[in-house]
């Protein structure tokens, strides 16, 4: 009798042990599934994050209901450079603009007319009394007292009449106001464009010094749809935009519009662009002979 039970409990004690191999071989083969679906994830999600960074998503802030309207438009520039720009921006709603030598906040400027209607950008003006004006009247906008250059370092800067320059040249004072600060736009974007930001278009009047602003600047990763450059010797009508024009041909830009003293170039990567370049002098005609009724 006492072999009996033993046999018995020995082949209990078996089927047990087979029984917990069994769960062990599910539990092993469970892990394994798991761990291969987590690695699986996390190789799908590094991929996303890795196409987002390369190719971020941009803000969208086209109103495909908003029609050109040259009837409503009150420009607050020297010549004409804030209709132009609506023209060929009409559509977008609270863009963002980088006003390099912003002078006046009120006084024929650019950017007015865009801050007044929602927008919002960068100012740079190295002229303190500027740029306490444009602290005083620009609070949603990112105001700097510094100039912009090919790099870091600090330079002398020279009256140019109501405004300033960097270039000695084309002063009409020889003796330097004071010595400011100077950036490369791509430390100036990098610092103050804000993540994401589409940046519509870019507005430089620096009296003889558009060449040094330009060569500071990452056009790879901070890229204005449109420039609107002043491309004459200050104070003349004689062309100088042969000295930093390839500049921008060289980055992917193309010249869309000449008008006065200005040149607006576009980025030939953004598609509608060319297009809203075409009726630019029907436009400017319907307005000035609007202006005269």
């Amino acid at each position: 009798m006492a072999k009996e039970k033993l046999i018995r409990v020995k082949i209990k004690k078996n089927k047990y042990t087979k029984n917990q191999k069994k769960e062990a071989k599910i539990k092993i083969l469970v892990y394994l599934i798991c761990l291969l679906v987590s690695f699986a994830s996390g190789l799908l999600i590094g991929t996303k994050m890795k196409i987002r960074k390369n190719n971020p998503k941009k803000i969208n802030r086209i109103n495909i209901n908003k029609k050109l309207d040259i009837n409503s438009f009150t420009t607050y520039s020297q010549y004409l450079e804030d209709f132009i720009l609506y023209c060929i921006f009409y559509d977008i709603e609270n863009g963002f603009y980088i006003d390099v030598g912003a002078n006046d906040p009120n006084h024929i400027s650019v950017s007015k007319y865009f801050y007044l209607n929602g927008w919002h950008g960068i100012n740079i003006e190295p002229l303190p009394d500027m740029y306490q004006k444009l602290l005083n009247h620009r609070n949603r906008d990112i105001n700097l007292n510094m100039g912009a250059g090919e790099k870091d370092d600090i330079l002398s800067l020279y009256r140019q009449g109501v405004c300033s320059t960097l270039n000695k040249m084309y002063s009409s004072n020889k003796t330097p106001v004071m010595n400011i600060t100077v950036h490369p736009m791509s430390k100036i974007c990098k610092m103050h464009v804000p993540k994401n930001e589409e940046i519509q278009f870019c507005k430089i009047d620096v009296e003889g010094y558009e060449k040094y602003v330009l060569l500071g600047y990452d056009f790879e990763n901070y890229r204005p749809k449109v420039f609107c450059i002043e491309s004459t010797k200050p104070g003349t009508a004689i062309p100088n935009y042969d000295q930093w024009e390839n500049i921008l041909f060289q980055n992917g830009y193309a010249l869309g519009f000449n008008y006065s003293i200005n040149r607006f170039y576009y980025d030939t990567k953004v598609d509608y662009l060319k297009a809203r370049f075409l009726n630019l002098e029907n436009y400017i005609r319907d307005y000035k002979n609007r202006k005269k009724d």
